[in-house]
Formats: structure tokens, sequence, C-alpha cells
């Protein structure tokens, strides 16, 4: 059941493992009801269910805690809006999952250390050596029939 347990204002943002369970909370200031579904230690918890229902507060914010959640498991917030409902990615997700073609993929649980950082010595460019290009991969198509872009197929084009 989703509490407020573990919920302060610096929680962050996105999902966020804690040592009992996992932390939610995501910006949707005109959503009527936001949920978390996945499947949390191999049980599905799925749909519009109270036990789901995360807190709005005002700012905008809706948060949440799981106890139980884990790394590895998976989640996407259920958003109730004005006329539509739907699922919707964590935009602060540390990992897509590959349980469905992107952009219906869900968002994996994973620590905040979990990646192994390289770059420890590196150091932005002094502002006047820099050129900066910016362009906008979901509208920048490469493969054939293929409806979104991705940073591999933009990379394949430019080299």
């Amino acid at each position: 059941m989703i509490s407020q347990q573990h919920i302060t204002p610096e929680t962050p943002m996105g999902g966020t493992l804690v040592p009992d369970g996992a932390t939610f909370r995501v910006w949707a200031p005109r959503a009527h009801q936001v949920f978390v579904n996945g499947v949390f230690g191999g049980i599905p918890r799925l749909g519009e269910l109270p036990d789901l229902l995360m807190t709005k507060d005002d700012r905008g914010d809706w948060t949440g805690f799981l106890p139980g959640a884990k790394a590895g498991d998976l989640y996407k917030f259920h958003v109730v809006g004005e006329g539509s409902r739907g699922f919707k990615r964590d935009p602060y997700a540390r990992e897509l999952a590959i349980d469905r073609p992107f952009p219906n993929s869900s968002c994996t649980l994973r620590p905040g250390s979990s990646y192994p950082w390289h770059d420890g010595a590196f150091r932005t460019p002094d502002f006047s050596d820099m050129i900066v290009y910016q362009l906008h991969i979901g509208t920048y198509p490469l493969t054939k029939g293929g409806a979104y872009g991705t940073f591999l197929d933009a990379i394949d084009k430019i080299h």
C-alpha cells in the first residue's frame, strides 16, 4: 500500500530505492489522480486501485512510498487527467525495460550507484572553445518505416 513514509521535501523525482522499498515523485499539476503501477516483488500491481494512489502536494508533485519494491522491479505511472487516462513513463527513470517496444516500455527501479561512471576527470571546455549543435532525436527518424528516431540512428547518420 502506498504511504507517505520516507517522503520529505527532499525526496528526489522519479522512482528511488530506499532500504525497505521505493519512493516515487512525479510532477503532474493538472492530473486528477496518479497511481504507481508495476510488478513489485514478482507481484503485478495494476489499475486505479486506492492502495496505489499517490498524494498530491501544493506544487503539483505526486508522491508515495511503496514498501517491498526492489531493484529490477518494473513500474509506470497511471495518470488520470481531464478527459484522458493512461500509462506514462517516469521521466527520471534510470533505466527503461525491454518488456514492450519503445515508446510503451516500462521503467526499471535501479539504485543510483548501479552505473559505473568513468568521467571523474572530465572538465568542461572553455565556452569560447565550444561548438554546440542541437537536434531533436524524436523527429529525426532514420530507420525505414521507423516512427521514432533514436540516438543510435543519429550516431549512424552523423558518422
